[in-house]
């Protein structure tokens, strides 16, 4: 019997890891052959461009507003074609007094908007883009810093009239040495990789609260699905939205932020469940776009794939590591060519931090589902992560 229980559980490893390794290797290989055949971008010559509001929602940044006030400053951006607009979301600390004292001797037009109570995220993007007139709506936090030239790279794309939102690209900060950083930056190598690839086919499905520019109809279309739904944020249903509408979301690795990432495990497993939540909860409220042949290439390839890799795989991969476990303990003989793989494969240091932020993500958006199932409101008051918003972290960057 037990000879029995080894041999179901020795192919069910081999079965479950081989799913979700055959299934990523066979995503990045398609988009492979789109990322080589990626078309240069043309220069623009003479662009008029559109005018901008850049939405800010704070709480409690008061260690680091000034900072992002000084980034503001230093964008690059026609003049009279540009706001900056702070939302406040009730801050019981200096945050709203340091935006109104240097809105006062800032050459760019800052404005705060404090609102009557806590609301969150997304409600205070509703708010920022209510109470703003221009074309393009750029979001992004008190974390996040340009570099000058981010906001003409972002809105340039726009002379494509098919093209209805853009994102950037993150420029990882923190001590090599530390483990979140080092996750992130493999991270981002992959997330670069795949929504350049994306791009080239239709659209990302993948957006960015930091970095992420929208044209105004598509904003306002959002904002009734947006009540409804608090774990689906404002950044994350741009993709979808946009594609109802006829547009594409594309990424632009020339517009460029950078920004500090969790300086521990712990936190950054803590910014990527909420990211999942935020991201699945899209998928949901969206999921009239999935193998909606209206939505092209988009609607039937892309988003599939990634519906499956986020509400699908997590719960197979995490099933393989459970069989492995178990079959480790019961017969370990079994499953000694596999970690003997494992150990070499683990020699080298970027596979290894590349293994545990694989590991960390699929959790991470299993616990998302989890969240998500129980009808828990993890999306409607996002509570900073404390390493990225310490005065030494500014400091660092």
């Amino acid at each position: 019997m037990r000879n029995i229980i080894n041999e179901i559980l020795l192919v069910l490893v081999f079965f479950l890891f081989g799913t979700v390794i055959t299934f990523y290797l066979s995503y990045l290989g398609w988009l492979s052959r789109h990322y080589e055949n990626r078309r240069p971008r043309n220069e623009l010559g003479e662009y008029s461009y559109p005018s901008v509001s850049l939405i800010v929602p704070v709480y409690n940044e008061a260690q680091i507003i000034d900072k992002k006030l000084k980034n503001i400053e230093e964008l690059i951006y026609p003049e009279g074609k540009f706001e900056a607009i702070f939302v406040d979301g009730c801050s019981t600390d200096e945050t709203c007094n340091l935006i109104m004292d240097y809105s006062l001797k800032s050459k760019k037009s800052i404005r705060l908007i404090r609102s009557e109570k806590r609301n969150g995220y997304t409600q205070g993007m509703i708010e920022g883009i209510s109470n703003s007139n221009n074309e393009i709506i750029v979001c992004t936090d008190a974390a996040s810093y340009y570099y000058p030239d981010t906001i003409q790279q972002l809105v340039k794309r726009f002379s494509e009239p098919t093209i209805g939102a853009v994102s950037g690209r993150e420029i990882v900060c923190g001590d090599k040495k530390e483990l979140g950083p080092q996750l992130e930056r493999s991270y981002r190598f992959f997330y670069d990789f795949m929504r350049t690839a994306e791009t080239e086919i239709d659209s990302t499905p993948d957006s960015k609260g930091e970095i992420l520019a929208v044209r105004r109809v598509i904003c306002e279309s959002l904002f009734e699905k947006l009540r409804l739904s608090p774990n689906a944020s404002f950044d994350s249903c741009v993709p979808y939205q946009a594609k109802l509408m006829g547009f594409r979301s594309v990424y632009t690795r020339e517009a460029k932020y950078y920004e500090h990432a969790p300086s521990s495990f712990s936190d950054r497993t803590t910014q990527q469940i909420r990211r999942a939540t935020l991201l699945i909860g899209a998928m949901f409220l969206f999921k009239n776009v999935l193998l909606n042949r209206k939505c092209g290439r988009f609607g039937m390839q892309i988003f599939p794939v990634h519906f499956i890799m986020v509400c699908v795989l997590p719960s197979v991969f995490l099933s393989g590591i459970a069989s492995l476990v178990v079959l480790t303990v019961l017969n370990p003989l079994s499953v000694l060519p596999f970690w003997i793989i494992v150990a070499l494969v683990c020699l080298l240091k970027s596979n290894r931090v590349f293994m545990v932020g694989f590991i960390q993500s699929q959790f991470a958006l299993f616990v998302a589902l989890f969240r998500l199932a129980r009808h828990d409101k993890q999306g409607l008051f996002i509570t900073s992560i404390p390493s990225t918003r310490t005065e030494s972290a500014v400091e660092k960057i």
